[in-house]
C-alpha cells in the first residue's frame, strides 16, 4: 500500500478562551520587513526555502526568537506552531478553533503572539493555531516547528519558484508580471488558492494549489466514474495522511490534464473522498500537488485573481 500526504487545513470555528504561563523571551532578532508595512518591503523580498521529499520549508521565527524549520503549505489557511514550540516560548492561549483536512475535523488551540516571521520577514498576524505537528510530519521522516499558510501572503503579489527554491514577495506598488507566463485566472475554495483544469473529455474540476501534499493530483472518488478520463484502470488501493487522520485512496493514470496554461499526459492520479464542502460550489474539487508544482514557477496576485504560470521543467530550468 502505498501512503501519499497532504496537511489539507481549512479553519472553520474559532471561540474564545482565557489562558495562562506568562511569556518568557530569549535572545530578540527583529524582523527586517513586514506585511503589515507593505509600502516598506523592497521591489522584490527573496526568502530562501529548502526543500525535502518534495515539500517546501522555511526558517521560522516566533516573537523574535528562531524556532526552526517551518512547511510552507499553501494548501492551509492556517498558520500553525507546535504545540511544543508554544510550550518552549510560553504563549498565551487565547481561543480554540476546528480545522477540516483530508480525514476530517479537528480541533486546535489558538495562541497569541507578538510576531511570527519567515525569514526575517514578519507576516503581520497577531495568533497562530496551535497543533502537534507530529503526527503530520513523521511520515515525512522530517521535523516541523509549525506551518505557514499563504493566507497572509495573499494580499501581496508573490511567486513560488521550486527551482531556485526561494518565495519572492513582491511591494504592489512595483510589482510587474512576468514576461512571457501564462496567465490564468485563480480561484479561492475558501480562502486557500485554486485553479481550473480540464480532463480529458473535457470536463472541468477545480484544483486546490497544495504544496502540502506531495502526489501531483487527487480527485473526488466520483470522478473516477466519469468516462473518457483515465488511461488505465485504478492500479491498486493506497492512503492518504492529513489532518483528521488516514484516508483509502485508489490510484489510476489520466489519460491527460489541462492545468496551469499546458497540458500534462499519462499524470498519476488518486481518487480519495470527497472533502467536506465549505460552500456549495457546482464543480468537483481536487488538489494539485508538489510533483505538479515543481515544474512550474507560480506568481500569484489574489487582488485582481491573476495566476502567472512559467513551466521550467522537472529540472527546475
Amino acid at each position: 500500500m502505498r501512503f501519499s500526504y497532504c496537511l489539507f487545513l481549512i479553519c472553520l470555528i474559532v471561540t474564545g478562551c482565557s489562558s495562562p504561563p506568562e511569556q518568557t523571551f530569549l535572545t530578540r532578532l527583529e524582523p527586517l520587513y513586514s506585511l503589515s508595512e507593505p509600502d516598506e518591503l523592497p521591489r522584490a523580498l527573496r526568502v530562501p526555502l529548502t526543500m525535502s521529499n518534495g515539500y517546501l520549508f522555511v526558517n521560522g521565527q516566533v516573537n523574535g526568537v528562531p524556532a526552526g524549520e517551518m512547511l510552507f503549505d499553501t494548501g492551509s489557511s492556517l498558520n500553525i506552531i507546535d504545540t511544543g514550540a508554544v510550550t518552549r516560548f510560553g504563549l498565551k492561549q487565547t481561543g480554540s478553533g476546528k480545522t477540516v483536512g483530508i480525514g476530517g475535523a479537528k480541533p486546535f488551540k489558538i495562541v497569541e503572539v507578538d510576531s511570527l516571521a519567515i525569514a526575517g520577514l514578519d507576516l503581520g498576524v497577531d495568533r497562530a493555531g496551535a497543533l502537534s505537528m507530529y503526527p503530520m510530519m513523521r511520515g515525512l521522516g522530517v521535523n516541523a516547528a509549525g506551518l505557514i499558510g499563504s493566507i497572509s501572503l495573499m494580499p501581496h503579489p508573490f511567486t513560488i519558484d521550486y527551482g531556485k527554491k526561494e518565495l519572492i514577495v513582491y511591494q504592489r506598488d512595483r510589482f510587474v508580471p512576468p514576461k512571457g507566463a501564462d496567465r490564468v485566472r485563480l480561484y479561492f475554495y475558501g480562502r486557500l488558492p485554486a485553479v481550473k483544469a480540464k480532463l480529458a473529455n473535457g470536463r472541468e474540476v477545480l484544483l486546490i494549489i497544495d504544496t502540502g501534499m506531495d502526489y501531483p493530483l487527487a480527485l473526488p472518488m466520483e470522478v473516477s466514474t466519469w468516462p473518457g478520463i483515465v488511461a488505465t484502470s485504478e492500479s491498486g488501493a493506497s492512503a492518504a495522511r492529513g489532518v483528521g487522520g488516514v484516508i483509502q485512496t485508489r490510484e489510476a493514470w489520466l489519460e491527460s490534464v489541462e492545468v496551469f496554461g499546458h497540458r500534462l499526459d499519462y499524470l498519476p492520479v488518486t481518487f480519495e473522498p470527497k472533502i467536506k464542502e465549505l460552500r456549495a460550489i457546482d464543480i468537483p474539487v481536487g488538489r494539485v500537488g508538489g510533483q505538479v508544482l515543481q515544474g512550474f514557477r507560480l506568481t500569484f496576485d489574489a487582488r485582481y485573481q491573476n495566476l502567472w504560470c512559467e513551466f521550467i521543467g522537472q529540472d527546475g530550468e
